[in-house]
């Protein structure tokens, strides 16, 4: 039997954080910004921020390399026998690093996940992980079968001369500051901002600078100043997880629910996608800043 909270994206980070510090920290008890070890140690450079580049347009600390996305819904338990399913997004070079994945979560379903764990509760074990629709691991051998890293396309601008509207559906919290507050609004230019910064980001983790050229991002700029929001039902929803290693408390609420934009909105198509892709704003290891796209007819 187990019982799990609201939101097990959560509770699947801090399992996994555990269970990998467990499986590859050679110096326990030492923190890892102290350790003699942590030029060179999976775990730090997995799970913890890491510098961005020199010249890099992303934040000066980057987000890991990986993202949950897990089921969410009412409190409820799992029954033995019971199937329990998420999925795992690795950027950069987190993708040669996946058998570490794998085997900090086998170790984690051993231990126990959720409530009642010291009571042996919430155990599971890995039965299988899946590329798509194929299996890419062998558990009774615990052999991980051949696989291949998917490529992920920077987005570019397409045609602005083509109109119509899409729908954004915020499916988990999604976190910014916009002038140093956590912002409660999400106008388009600002969503288009906050994509290049997830871009950015994600290319500082491959070592590269991110940077429109100056024509290129005058255009985007100027068209999506363009697109309307036509319907906003937003609401901030307060979300509270508990962190073993800072031992606190912690309060990460952010936007949910759906916004619809109208304009040129073709020539956002491969940004829009590429956020639904990897997520967007703060804590999207947890899953958090996942969004889903609802497009309808654009007109030329």
């Amino acid at each position: 039997m187990a019982q799990f909270p609201w939101y097990t994206g959560s509770m699947l980070r801090g399992a996994l954080g555990n269970s990998l510090r467990h499986a590859v920290c050679m110096m326990q008890g030492k923190d890892c910004p102290d350790c003699m070890l942590a030029g060179t140690c999976a775990f730090p450079r997995l799970f913890t921020f890491v510098n961005a580049p020199e010249n890099s347009q992303s934040a000066p600390m980057l987000p890991p390399p990986f993202c949950i996305e897990a089921p969410q819904g009412a409190r409820g338990d799992l029954a033995p026998g019971d199937t329990f399913r998420f999925t795992l997004k690795l950027f950069a070079y987190a993708a040669d690093y996946l058998p570490y994945f794998i085997h900090a979560f086998k170790l984690a379903g051993e231990r126990g996940m959720g409530r009642g764990i010291a009571e042996g509760k919430g155990r599971l074990s890995l039965c299988d992980v899946r590329q798509g629709d194929v299996s890419i691991y062998d558990a009774e051998s615990e052999r991980l079968l051949p696989h291949k890293a998917e490529d992920l396309s920077l987005p570019r601008l397409g045609d602005s001369h083509v109109t119509g509207m899409v729908s954004v559906e915020l499916r988990t919290p999604l976190r910014f500051k916009q002038a140093n507050h956590l912002a409660a609004e999400l106008d388009f230019p600002l969503l288009v901002r906050l994509i290049l910064r997830r871009v950015a980001n994600l290319e500082a983790l491959e070592g590269r600078s991110f940077r429109l050229p100056p024509a290129e991002f005058a255009a985007l700029r100027e068209t999506a100043a363009t697109v309307r929001s036509e319907a906003t039902h937003l609401h901030w929803h307060d979300w509270r997880r508990y962190s073993g290693r800072q031992n606190t408390a912690m309060q990460l609420g952010g936007l949910m629910g759906r916004v619809s934009y109208t304009g040129p909105l073709a020539a956002f198509a491969e940004y829009l996608d590429f956020a639904a892709r990897v997520h967007l704003g703060k804590q999207t290891s947890f899953g958090l800043g996942a969004l889903s796209l609802s497009w309808e007819c654009a007109n030329g």
